[in-house]
């Protein structure tokens, strides 16, 4: 079960400024697949939809606990900085710092640390599967399913 090391906590003074070019770079940049892929799984461990974690407002509880546990997902297991994991979402890096503090916290209840693990073994399993069929990712739909 991953944890946050002592060197990345010293990550917020490496990430880029609030308001500052590299930050709205960062906010502006599409979401890749990975992105989707873990938001998509942790909506629905939570019971909400997608575009529920990526709201601008705060939202209700359960939606920012969701959001929270996507950015950790997005830092801790997919190798992100706090930066691009906060990005995600149209968060600043010192919101996914919080998040990854405030989910290494909750998973002292195993329950939640249980189903945590489940989420990221299947996204971690579906990320290696996506890496080894590298003849989907080289060339156009033509090279993969032609008859």
């Amino acid at each position: 079960m991953p944890r946050i090391s002592e060197g990345e906590k010293d990550e917020m003074s490496r990430s880029p400024r609030l308001g500052s070019p590299v930050h709205s770079a960062l906010l502006n940049k599409p979401l890749s697949a990975v992105d989707w892929m873990a938001t998509g799984r942790v909506a629905l461990a939570f019971g909400l939809k997608p575009e529920e974690l990526h709201s601008a407002s705060r939202g209700y509880a359960k939606a920012a606990r969701a959001r929270q546990v996507s950015m950790y997902i997005l830092h801790v297991c997919m190798g992100m900085t706090l930066s691009q994991a906060a990005a995600a979402f149209g968060r600043d890096r010192t919101t996914a710092a919080h998040a990854c503090k405030v989910v290494e916290d909750l998973r002292e209840d195993p329950r939640f640390d249980a189903v945590l693990s489940e989420i990221e073994g299947q996204l971690s399993a579906s990320v290696a599967s996506a890496r080894m069929h590298p003849a989907i990712n080289a060339g156009g739909p033509s090279d993969v399913f032609t008859a």
